[in-house]
């Protein structure tokens, strides 16, 4: 026994996160900077760099066309063999890689012995990110960017933007292709554009627009009015990160309250 995670619990259906242990944790951290002292990410990874997904929603917020693409159960697709080889190719001998790739995936569907990278690890995100630099989808995504466009990516989620609407069509078909290749699939129900606007991440941008879709402000309008000093404070400066006359819609109701 690993004893990697304690239990785990579903945050949606179909998405089981597993919650480790402290060994896990422990092990999951070790594995982590070691493969962070072998590999630095791209740039334009944002889960892997400070802004998070406000910054890679303000790459592509000033653009004519956007086009956002979600994997479809992204990790279940990333299983020990592939954690391995992704191992290999930044330079971790293979012993090594084998080891820190069994400590890093769960048999999800016991027992069935199918073992990829859960949700709720320390190491998932970059090992997934090692995974899919090095597929043919992460190398799709990288002449994409340089070929002019704009690419963010976001664990699974996947942007594109420029000034011209066929570029971005060209774009979607090049990594769809791609994205078969790698064993990858695309989710078409959260598949949007190419579009003078798109939504992700609760936040609505594209043409030089950039703001908080009226649902989740709602829920942090209620939180500023319920929420503590500290809560508010976040709330504000999350909103102000993402849009400064919606952080000041909601500094007026702190005054009134």
């Amino acid at each position: 026994m690993r004893n990697l995670f304690d239990h785990h619990f579903t945050l949606k259906p179909g998405t089981k996160v597993y919650v480790p242990t402290e060994h896990g944790r422990d092990t999951g951290s070790e594995i982590k900077k070691r493969v962070e002292g072998q590999w630095q990410p791209p740039r334009n990874y944002f889960h892997l760099r400070k802004g998070g997904h406000v910054a890679a929603a303000r790459l592509h917020h000033d653009q004519s066309w956007v086009a956002s693409m979600d994997l479809k159960r992204f990790f279940e697709q990333i299983n020990r063999s592939r954690v391995q080889r992704s191992l290999v190719r930044i330079g971790i001998p293979h012993d090594e890689a084998y080891e820190m790739a069994c400590n890093s995936v769960v048999d999800k569907e016991p027992p069935d012995r199918a073992f990829s990278i859960p949700f709720g690890f320390v190491q998932s995100p970059l090992l997934a990110s090692v995974a899919l630099a090095h597929s043919a989808l992460g190398t799709a995504l990288d002449k994409i960017r340089r070929s002019g466009l704009r690419v963010s990516v976001y664990v699974d989620d996947i942007t594109v933007s420029g000034d011209e609407e066929a570029s971005l069509e060209d774009a979607m078909n090049v990594l769809h292709a791609a994205a078969a290749t790698s064993n990858f699939e695309f989710n078409c129900d959260k598949t949007h554009g190419p579009a003078p606007e798109v939504t992700s991440f609760n936040i609505r941008f594209g043409s030089g627009r950039m703001e908080i879709v009226e649902d989740r402000m709602a829920e942090f309008e209620v939180a500023i009015r319920s929420g503590s000093e500290w809560a508010i404070g976040g709330v504000l400066g999350y909103v102000g990160a993402v849009n400064d006359g919606q952080a000041d819609k909601l500094s007026e109701i702190v005054k009134l309250k």
